[in-house]
């Protein structure tokens, strides 16, 4: 899904930095500006599947995430070096390891024309605090405050340093009205099945941009090629990518930072067992499903964190050795009974091709050491709700976008289990406990550093997650659709410098 908590802000060039900053100013927030381009030229996106909510106090999903990002930018965002810098605010500071101020830029408007003031600001995160589906445990015992009407205090709880990290990844929405944000575009239309309109008065934006989600990427391409659509964003399989190519269609292909996974259920009796987990990440042939059935567009995903970020460990993965799994699995009791398996296991999947694809490989290697996988494709809304309720032996899922260190208590701290937090996998064990609290409580950059890569060393042998692959991030436009970027992140900002030939 991603689900991840997808609220991080996206990796941009400084180009694109510079685009998304002036849009989000207040003068061409307030009211329509002579446009630099005809207002009427949109854009239509096929995607592959629809925002299970654009609620920004409760958006898990990743369609829905990035959406927000455009209509509900949060204060801070990442630069290119991993830092927060100001997005929505000029900037923010941590004067004390214990407060947090930003400072908000003067003439900011939501949406809607709303002034976009400290109390405005203050009193959305109280909302969020106050809302029982709120993802942000992060905000828990944070005191918001607007000394002036153009700062907002934070005083923290305890001394956390990867708070500023927190605020790159919560939408801005005006309290009273929160379908408004302070973005660029606004949600003008949402049908039942799925299709989302933006629409924006800025100069020099696409005036509209419209995402149709189509699950299947043949159908998609199809309405690409029968100019239903102008551009075909992610999810599509490598054959499909040379069909597009060769029908001279333009391809644009980046290294991408979503993090595609098996959890694991560390209640599930079997899988409690660490050397059952071990077994089964060395029973499957990770690199040959990259390179025969991703075509090669995607790497190895070693750490949740962005493999270019200062606290990124990469964990070595485990080599492909079925001989060795069978022996583990030997010698934890689970011998192969009379139809040769030794137990059975559920993977719960979304209803996506490609995602049947993968599930079927890994069902077949798993099987060749003596587990059975049954497979449980499940319709997209069924498979969400029972991600969230932490329902699965096994799922295969995927976090988006880039992920602050802080982002490891959440996804696996005890206290953050559903419905809680991302720790969707049960995992209860004191010393990830122990480790993911020095990430919020570290003081220090080197401090901060050391606790995540600390977390990130336990976790690779913990194993609640065994590690598939980081696929490149695909965007496919018409000839007609010029100046589109994709950033590795997978946002959709890289469509706001799309232009009409």
């Amino acid at each position: 899904m991603t689900p991840k908590y997808q609220f991080t802000a996206c990796l941009l060039s400084s180009f694109l930095w510079a685009c998304v900053a002036n849009v989000a100013q207040p003068a061409a927030a307030a009211q329509p500006a002579a446009a630099s381009q005809p207002q009427g030229q949109g854009l239509s996106v096929a995607v592959s599947s629809a925002p299970r909510s654009l609620n920004p106090a409760t958006t898990t999903d990743s369609a829905g995430a990035r959406l927000l990002q455009l209509t509900h930018p949060a204060l801070l965002a990442y630069n290119a070096s991993y830092q927060p810098v100001g997005h929505v605010a000029q900037g923010c500071t941590q004067p004390q390891a214990t407060l947090v101020e930003c400072t908000l830029p003067a003439g900011h408007t939501f949406t809607d024309g709303a002034p976009l003031t400290a109390p405005a600001v203050a009193a959305w995160f109280a909302a969020l605090q106050a809302e029982p589906l709120s993802p942000f445990a992060s905000l828990k015992g944070v005191q918001v405050t607007a000394p002036t009407s153009a700062s907002v205090a934070f005083a923290l709880p305890s001394p956390t340093l990867g708070f500023l990290g927190t605020l790159t990844e919560i939408p801005l929405a005006n309290p009273t009205n929160p379908t408004h944000g302070a973005g660029p575009y606004r949600v003008v239309g949402h049908n039942t099945l799925g299709t989302v309109t933006l629409a924006t008065s800025h100069s020099g934006l696409p005036a509209t941009l419209t995402f149709i989600p189509v699950a299947d990427a043949t159908t998609r391409l199809l309405k690409l090629k029968k100019a239903e659509v102008d551009a075909v964003f992610n999810d599509i399989p490598p054959q499909s990518v040379q069909w597009a190519k060769a029908q001279g269609f333009t391809v644009q292909a980046v290294p991408g930072l979503s993090y595609s996974y098996l959890g694991l259920n560390m209640q599930h009796p079997q899988l409690a067992n660490p050397q059952v987990r071990q077994a089964m990440a060395m029973a499957l042939n990770r690199p040959a499903i990259r390179r025969y059935v991703l075509g090669g567009m995607a790497s190895a995903a070693s750490t949740l964190m962005p493999p270019s970020h200062p606290a990124a460990w990469a964990a070595p993965e485990e080599p492909f050795n079925p001989a060795e799994a069978e022996t583990l699995l030997d010698t934890t009791g689970l011998l192969r009974g009379p139809t040769t398996m030794r137990f059975s296991l559920t993977l719960l999947t979304s209803t996506d091709p490609f995602s049947q694809r993968v599930s079927q490989v890994l069902q077949q290697q798993l099987r060749a050491v003596g587990i059975h996988l049954n497979l449980r494709p499940t319709e997209w809304a069924s498979f969400y709700d029972s991600v969230k309720k932490g329902h699965f032996d096994m799922v295969m899922l995927a976090w988006t976008g880039e992920l602050p260190p802080t982002f490891y208590h959440q996804a696996f701290h005890s206290t953050q289990t559903p419905p809680t937090g991302f720790n969707r996998g049960h995992v209860n064990d004191p010393r990830t406990d122990t480790l993911t609290e020095a990430i919020l409580t570290a003081t220090t950059e080197q401090g901060l550093t050391t606790a995540t890569i600390a977390a990130q060393q336990h976790l690779a042998n913990l194993r609640p997650y065994i590690p598939l692959y980081r696929r490149h991030q695909v965007l496919i436009t018409a000839p007609t659709v010029t100046g589109c970027t994709i950033p590795p992140s997978g946002a959709y900002t890289g469509l706001l410098t799309c232009r009409r030939n």
